[in-house]
């Protein structure tokens, strides 16, 4: 994130908004891949309706944050609570998918792509993803403190547009390069479809999990 601000100064917070959210949203996560699920089964349009919900939930994510990041960031028990909650779900889903992969009954990706309203999918597993709250406090804190974002409601709602089409070009890049490079393979890994949600799950979940007891140290240490 320093590099990006190093190159866009507070007069640019649309574009500020934009490569911050594009290069937050690339990475490989749960997210990501049922868009480019989505996209290889059911066509560019649930995909695009799949994002939009995403971006609602953000939208009020942001919109929310953004007056009370200071507050939020001060509120230790508060975060901690987030930590634990996500790190839980992830591994909790992790670990049903695991004991499920050999059942008859289990649940698979497949599964989720049944939903009517991909709109709804996409509202319904960002409000899951609590981890935003602090990722967005942290970026808000760290924008204000080198005033590369000024504390402005007109710099704000320039600010939140350029971060939400940043989210919906990264998650869509995703989509569409996965699109690209398994489209043709995608018969041959369906198989393992699940086990390779289940191990995502498992290494965000980990991940969680060590930046979580690095941070716990860091605090017990000062």
């Amino acid at each position: 994130m320093e590099l990006i601000t190093k190159h866009l100064s507070n007069r640019k917070p649309f574009w500020l908004g934009f490569f911050i959210s594009f290069l937050g949203s690339l990475p490989l996560s749960y997210l990501n891949v049922i868009a480019l699920q989505l996209l290889i089964d059911k066509g560019s349009t649930n995909t695009f309706l799949f994002v939009l919900g995403i971006v609602i939930i953000e939208f009020f994510v942001m919109c929310t944050i953004s007056r009370f990041a200071k507050w939020l960031v001060k509120q230790k028990t508060l975060l901690v609570f987030i930590d634990v909650f996500t790190i839980l779900f992830l591994l909790g889903i992790a670990s049903y998918l695991f004991l499920t992969l050999n059942s008859t009954t289990s649940f698979s990706l497949k599964d989720v792509m049944q939903f009517k309203y991909a709109i709804v999918l996409g509202l319904l597993l960002n409000s899951l993803n609590v981890v935003q709250w602090p990722y967005w406090s942290g970026v808000y804190l760290y924008l204000f403190r080198t005033n590369k974002l000024a504390e402005t409601k007109s710099a704000n709602m320039v600010f939140i547009p350029g971060a939400l089409l940043g989210t919906c070009s990264g998650m869509l890049t995703f989509a569409y390069v996965g699109k690209f490079i398994f489209e043709d393979n995608i018969a041959a890994f369906s198989p393992y479809l699940n086990l390779f949600i289940a191990l995502l799950f498992f290494v965000l979940g980990l991940i969680q999990l060590i930046q979580f007891s690095v941070k716990q140290y860091k605090i017990k240490k000062v």
